[in-house]
């Protein structure tokens, strides 16, 4: 594995967003955000609470599975999900929540960006709008393996009706509310037929109504007196990108875009390489904003692994029964130190600033008592510098390492492989396995740095040789911590017996950018069996 690094860069983010909070489309649509009935003062006082991360624009998703919320619509159907049910008194009323939500904003100094899903295939095969379901010759057939790519309302792209509709939903929202722009976000990675080769070759049917949709939004910006900017929530990686029938470079080099929001949408990745995006919005006024959630991992999110979807749950969405079950299942989710480590590697690669997404995994479930608090870890994040000028925890983990929901081992929505990890074989003990590690940091302002791996099965007999860039890591910086035990829910992730290696990292071979760590079984600990697993790495740095 050689090291890639971007390469030395100042770090002078363009344009005047720094954060954007996206709110989702049902998490506050319930106690204790909203009552049911909802009134204005307790949408003002969301918004309000939203404001205190520092954003400098706020996004509020407003239409998806081809159902309206916040707001009513003579050609679009209201969502019918019972948490948003406590709209309706003031919808009867002609109170749009969405306005309420708008005004706010721009009181509180916030750009307001609607969001629209387009894919979202949340509670397939049977939730979503009527449209759907009375015309099923337009819902995709032909889906991906596995038990979360359920055929039944994700729509197929291919047919113009399809994008049309998707298209009107998006227009009636610019024209009729005060917007200062529109998110489309790409939830699902489902737009075209199986397999993925068919979405690669349909991409200029996306990008001809992404086209479509810049046009509408210029001509409204002349209305308003002011530009309308469209911004898209994408994959973590070009490659993905194309392989859902996004063709984002075109988007980019051809001023359809004013930013894009690349990543998982559930879990954030220490190791991305957002440079593939910034090499392109480089010299462009498109924003590059990358996504930024409270987990790292499938298996840090949840105990089991397993998503609560496919729990034996029989609450609904949004119900009682349903956020009693969440209490069960979420874990700890990132920390503050952890945070900065993630931004700080992408303003590194060159991105301008960040986008929360599914940020309510930080306060909902049995962290519900940690609102509006848990918000001010954001604020943090719009200023590089003072990124830089506090310690930092880069979390390496193996996102999608234990699930096969996704078709395969380790696969995510998108098809592609997110287990980062190294096995030791014991039947082959000298073959060295190498790990990268992302890490943008200016080594020689570095106060101190060090990390630490777990090994599950590296036993206390067990010996191990490291290096980092292909320099030996000296023996006596090296500790190490045996636990018999394993590791039980309430530290993390479920662990079966390991080993914790901690060991200093010495600036002067460490690269800013990728780094390249080595690991070597170089002794056994006699009668044992099985291999060694390392798929968590933790890298501190200090200034």
């Amino acid at each position: 594995m050689t090291p890639t690094p971007p390469g030395p860069r100042p770090i002078k983010p363009k344009g005047d967003i720094r954060l954007l909070f996206v709110a989702d489309i049902s998490s506050h649509a319930r106690e204790p955000f909203t009552s049911d009935p909802a009134t204005p003062d307790q949408i003002e006082r969301l918004v309000d609470h939203f404001a205190l991360s520092g954003a400098d624009a706020l996004g509020q998703e407003v239409f998806g599975q081809g159902w309206v919320t916040y707001f009513r619509s003579d050609t679009y159907e209201f969502d019918q999900r019972p948490q948003h049910r406590r709209w309706i008194p003031l919808l009867d009323r002609d109170i749009n929540p969405i306005e309420i939500i708008c005004n706010r904003a721009h009181e509180r100094g916030m750009k307001f960006i609607a969001g629209a899903r387009f894919g979202d295939d949340h509670g397939a095969p049977t939730q979503g709008a009527q449209w759907m379901f009375d015309h099923p010759e337009f819902i995709l057939k032909d889906v991906p393996p596995g038990p979360l790519a359920n055929p039944g309302n994700a729509m197929d792209f291919t047919f113009k009706e399809v994008r049309d509709f998707h298209f009107g939903a998006v227009e009636e929202i610019a024209r009729r509310f005060d917007v200062d722009g529109i998110e489309i976000t790409f939830r699902s990675d489902n737009h075209f037929p199986y397999p993925r080769s068919i979405s690669r070759e349909r991409q200029h049917l996306m990008t001809e109504l992404f086209q479509r949709i810049r046009d509408m939004l210029d001509d409204e910006g002349r209305n308003k007196g002011r530009k309308l900017l469209l911004g898209v929530r994408v994959p973590e990686t070009i490659e993905e990108c194309h392989d859902c029938g996004l063709d984002i470079p075109t988007w980019i080099t051809t001023g359809i875009l004013d930013y894009v929001s690349p990543a998982n949408t559930m879990y954030a990745n220490h190791n991305a390489q957002w440079e593939e995006f910034s090499s392109l919005t480089e010299g462009t006024d498109c924003l590059l904003l990358p996504g930024v959630m409270p987990f790292c991992s499938a298996s840090d999110a949840r105990s089991d692994t397993v998503p609560w979807a496919l729990q034996p749950n029989t609450g609904e969405s949004g119900t009682t029964d349903h956020m009693a079950f969440q209490s069960r299942v979420y874990l700890r989710p990132m920390a503050a130190n952890n945070y900065r480590a993630l931004a700080n590697n992408m303003y590194g690669a060159g991105a301008d600033g960040v986008s929360s997404f599914n940020y309510q995994e930080q306060y909902t479930g049995n962290l519900m008592g940690d609102f509006p608090g848990s918000l001010g870890l954001l604020k943090e994040l719009r200023d590089p510098d003072a990124i830089r000028a506090n310690h930092r925890t880069y979390l390496f983990r193996s996102m999608m390492g234990g699930t096969d929901y996704h078709g395969g081992p380790g696969m995510a929505s998108t098809g592609a492989i997110k287990d980062d990890k190294i096995v030791l074989s014991r039947d082959n003990p000298a073959d060295k396995q190498e790990y990268r590690l992302r890490l943008c940091e200016q080594w020689d302002q570095i106060g101190y740095a060090y990390a630490a791996l777990r090994a599950q099965n590296l036993r206390p007999g067990d010996e191990v040789a490291l290096d980092l860039n292909g320099v030996a890591v000296p023996d006596d910086t090296v500790r190490r911590m045996w636990h018999e035990n394993g590791r039980s829910t309430n530290i993390g992730r479920p662990l079966p017996a390991y080993s914790t290696v901690i060991f200093d990292l010495n600036p002067e071979v460490m690269i800013d950018g990728d780094n390249t760590l080595g690991v070597t079984l170089t002794n056994q600990e006699e009668g044992v069996s099985g291999d060694i697993l390392i798929d968590e790495f933790d890298v501190t740095v200090m200034p």
